[in-house]
């Protein structure tokens, strides 16, 4: 994980990329509580404010169990919030427990969809993990429907490894997602 002990901020030409507080749950309830955003992810929509400090604390914890960090993503102009993006390591499953694996998450409201937001974003953790700690490969599952997100892992230079059968439970019924990676290496090029 991460060697520095303080939360990364990070910037783009548009972006702030920050910690979520506890006092910015009222501020980004509309997002969590959003179906759209909800749509191809597995979690429900946020009901309550409880629920969007929950989501919140799981991001605190990630950091300070040094399992992964969850930011806000806000512009630059205006501070509006725009979403999240995020990443958790996944030790291999072996006895030796190495940590050389994270999986990315993210997710925008659909007012920002399509002006390039989130690849900026997705960028931008990119390189923080790849130059700030030892992860060498970064995977990302997508619900098999989600074009506009497999889209936008194609661009940023992820490669399709495949499909993971019924791998995920949603309601009723299992649900396919298509499984991206990109490796330390690939990004040095």
């Amino acid at each position: 994980m991460s060697e520095t002990k303080e939360f990364p901020r990070l910037e783009t030409d548009r972006l702030i990329l920050r910690e979520l507080a506890l006092d910015d749950a009222d501020i980004i309830f509309p997002h969590f509580a959003n179906k759209e955003v909800a749509r191809y992810i597995d979690f429900k929509p946020a009901e309550s404010i409880k629920d969007v400090t929950d989501i919140i604390n799981w991001g605190t914890n990630l950091f300070n169990k040094k399992t992964g960090t969850l930011w806000g993503i806000f512009r630059k102009e205006g501070s509006s919030f725009l979403g999240q993006v995020n990443y958790v390591v996944r030790p291999d499953d072996n006895f030796i427990g190495s940590v050389h694996r994270a999986e990315i998450g993210y997710e925008l409201t659909p007012p920002h969809w399509g002006k390039g937001y989130i690849s900026e974003a997705i960028f931008s953790v990119i390189e923080y993990i790849f130059s700030s700690t030892k992860l060498n490969r970064i995977e990302a599952k997508i619900h098999t429907e989600n074009n506009r997100s497999i889209s936008v892992l194609i661009r940023l230079g992820f490669r399709r490894e495949g499909i993971l059968r019924e791998y995920v439970q949603w309601g009723d019924g299992f649900w396919d997602m298509v499984l991206f990676s990109m490796l330390k290496k690939d990004w040095a090029k």
